[in-house]
């Protein structure tokens, strides 16, 4: 009994900790908007009210094989974190003002106009080729349209994350806390598949822990309220589905995940290398995920593309909280600059970098098939963290696409994130915060992915 006494004690200050958390946050919220103004001392006091039980939840989980595998453990984790959640549904989003875009996009949407052919601004300013009844619309909104970040901007946000706005829309009309309902829902569904994902991949059911427990999860989906879940869940269930050898079913739900954000992509080439073997799989699933893909940007396609389109706007300018990429960046620029090669755009070279080392990690994790469901798992963790640590846009929510594989393929430095990250908001302070976030992640990583001896076995 002696040796699960810290555990125990670990995991019970951390249910007590998020609760906690999640009281404080829906209490401070209001004074914590954009609109509030707030100053430092609220900034960083909610900062440190993160970092703290982030760095709890951090030892606990490196702690969490001693956590003894029964039901009422597994109650405690499923119980504490749905009340966590529950807490923060009718919360402000503290520092956040994306989901005035999902708002506007979801009534947009659900009024039966593509949401990509028109900006906010040129509903605001009452342009010839908005619709009537979307001007109509906008007055409706109230504030919500004049919030919206870069108006000019059409959206970004594809399709099917559309679906669920305008469904939303229909349901919670304006409603922040009526999509927190959705999203809630949509967790729910994403923990019963991570359980099937865990039972197949023989691993210990307190592994959910590392998902459902997770404070930059719980915040940024539930009061961030960032959308991104809904591509988890569905990356997910692809998962499940490939490990249960069903890879063209795995291959139509992968891309259904595409179709909210464009990352799962990169488990692709996992599931193809698995069935080189077998061409008819493969080829279906091949042109079964690309048809489905191609069908859900169609919308995307009608509009055009022109400089205040989403998503080329996106990929072409993007920086934020980026580490490696902005040393990248920064060296090529110095480069060009000592050197006197003016006609050379260094972000466009840092990008195509960037691209490369990706290619090139995808290409090299697949060369040798994988032994076993459990290595292609850790693959799919590397290549994420990869993505994630040479990104030019490292925001916090997109830590989330990492933590359902690393709930089945733990890794000691990416874990470190959930302390780390929330230094994100005190960025305005000076630039070396960025800094502090990722380098002590991306020396470990490398030295984990490198080592014979790696950290991770803590979890083995």
């Amino acid at each position: 009994m002696t040796k699960y006494l810290n555990s125990k004690f670990l995991w019970l200050a951390l249910g007590v900790g998020i609760i906690t958390c999640s009281l404080y946050i829906l209490f401070v919220s209001d004074n914590l908007t954009f609109d509030a103004d707030p100053d430092s001392s609220r900034i960083i006091l909610f900062a440190i009210q993160k970092i703290l039980i982030g760095l709890l939840f951090f030892l606990a989980v490196i702690n969490i094989k001693k956590l003894p595998i029964t039901e009422q453990w597994i109650a405690f984790i499923i119980f504490t974190g749905l009340l966590a959640r529950m807490i923060l549904l009718p919360s402000v989003p503290a520092l956040e003002n994306d989901y005035y875009r999902y708002l506007w996009d979801g009534a947009v949407t659900a009024n039966g106009v593509n949401p990509y052919s028109i900006s906010p601004q040129q509903v605001m300013d009452k342009d010839t080729v908005v619709p009537e009844r979307i001007i109509h619309l906008a007055e409706e909104s109230g504030e919500v349209i004049h919030k919206i970040n870069h108006p000019k901007i059409r959206t970004l946000y594809p399709a099917l994350s559309q679906a669920v706005f305008s469904i939303s829309y229909i349901f919670f009309p304006w409603s922040v806390s009526g999509f927190k309902i959705i999203m809630l829902l949509a967790d729910l569904l994403l923990l019963f598949f991570i359980i099937g994902i865990l039972k197949e991949l023989k691993l210990p059911k307190t592994f959910i822990a590392i998902y459902w427990l997770n404070p930059i999860v719980i915040h940024q989906f539930f009061s961030a309220v960032h959308y991104d879940l809904f591509a988890v869940l569905f990356t997910a269930i692809s998962f499940y589905y490939f490990l249960k050898s069903k890879y063209i079913s795995a291959g139509i739900i992968l891309a259904i995940a595409v179709g909210f954000k464009l990352y799962p992509v990169l488990i692709l080439p996992f599931y193809l290398r698995k069935i080189t073997d077998q061409k008819i799989k493969f080829a279906l699933t091949t042109i079964v995920f690309a048809v489905i893909v191609f069908v859900i940007f169609i919308p995307v396609l009608l509009a055009g593309f022109d400089e205040n389109q989403g998503l080329i706007k996106y990929a072409a300018n993007w920086i934020n909280n980026a580490a490696f990429y902005t040393l990248l960046k920064d060296s090529i620029d110095w480069f060009t600059t000592t050197f006197k090669i003016y006609y050379v755009c260094a972000d466009c070279v840092a990008r195509w970098i960037t691209v490369a080392i990706m290619l090139l990690t995808i290409i090299g994790l697949n060369i040798k098939q994988a032994k076993s469901n459990k290595e292609i798992a850790n693959k799919i963790v590397i290549a994420f963290a990869v993505m994630f640590l040479i990104s030019p846009t490292q925001f916090p929510w997109y830590f989330t696409w990492l933590v359902v594989p690393l709930t089945f393929s733990p890794k000691f430095s990416l874990l470190m994130y959930s302390f780390l990250l929330p230094l994100y908001h005190l960025n305005y302070l000076g630039d070396y915060f960025i800094y502090i976030q990722h380098i002590p992640v991306f020396l470990l990583f490398l030295y984990e992915i490198t080592n014979k001896r790696r950290m991770e076995v803590i979890f083995e």
